[in-house]
């Protein structure tokens, strides 16, 4: 299960203490096939319910049991997140599972009675807070998402319009794309429309999302081309699809 409304997030802590590998960027945290972090997941929804277990050992700061198997994890929702000037990426991941450890019942090395004991000793349970490595783990899963989102949605209106030679457009965060492939004597003109983009790291991003064009291949056209009319602010760029690549898109985007 991968939830990506309320995610609830290991830290790299709480990886540690599963022995579980970080994976890379393109796996968000939560989405991590294993079992405790797949029934952290349960948590908002519980909580929302009022069936979320409080380990009330931990007095500094309200943290809730997650159990499966031999397992168990502590897991907390930040209250910065309900504050009007909190961060978005609070917002976006209020939740966090911060340790992890087996049950041992009637043992010391319980993981709620070691998690209590070394609270004592650390003067509170923050050092199982999200840290600058999570937060900044959370920022490259989210560009990482955008990007692939950016390539998915302008691959798709390129191979909408192969099929019937029509302008598509789409837009994502503030901004446009529009799309529009031709056929002419024999070989394929693509013009890609983009509008309110400052940054050219997402004009790199837009326009290296077909793959089999080269990024020097793309030529910026200085007024309207036909079948596109271009609005104030926006820019088009053309190129030559090769047969093959515009094969794949439709293999792609089937209908």
């Amino acid at each position: 299960m991968c939830v990506e409304s309320t995610p609830v997030r290991p830290t790299r802590n709480c990886m540690n203490d599963l022995a579980t590998p970080i994976p890379p960027i393109s796996k968000p945290l939560h989405c991590v096939a294993d079992d405790l972090i797949e029934e952290a997941q349960r948590l908002p929804e519980l909580y929302a319910a009022g069936g979320a277990e409080r380990i009330v050992s931990l007095k500094d700061r309200v943290w809730f049991k997650v159990k499966t198997g031999r397992w168990r994890g502590a897991a907390t929702r930040l209250p910065e997140a309900d504050r009007p000037e909190a961060a978005v990426q609070v917002r976006f991941a209020p939740w966090w599972m911060g340790a992890a450890g087996y049950r041992r019942e009637g043992d010391p090395a319980d993981f709620y009675s070691a998690l209590e004991s070394d609270a004592g000793r650390s003067g509170g349970s923050d050092k199982w807070l999200p840290s600058d490595w999570d937060w900044k783990r959370l920022e490259l899963e989210q560009a990482y998402a955008w990007e692939a989102q950016i390539r998915t949605t302008v691959r798709g209106l390129i191979a909408r319009s192969l099929r019937n030679g029509r302008t598509y457009l789409a837009e994502f965060r503030g901004y446009s794309v529009t799309a529009l492939a031709q056929a002419r004597g024999g070989e394929t003109y693509l013009k890609v429309g983009l509008a309110k983009v400052a940054d050219p790291k997402i004009f790199a991003v837009i326009l290296n999302a077909v793959p089999g064009v080269d990024p020097q291949s793309w030529m910026p056209e200085p007024s309207d081309v036909a079948g596109m009319r271009t609005e104030s602010g926006e820019i088009i760029w053309s190129t030559i699809l090769p047969p093959a690549v515009a094969a794949g898109l439709l293999d792609e985007f089937p209908q």
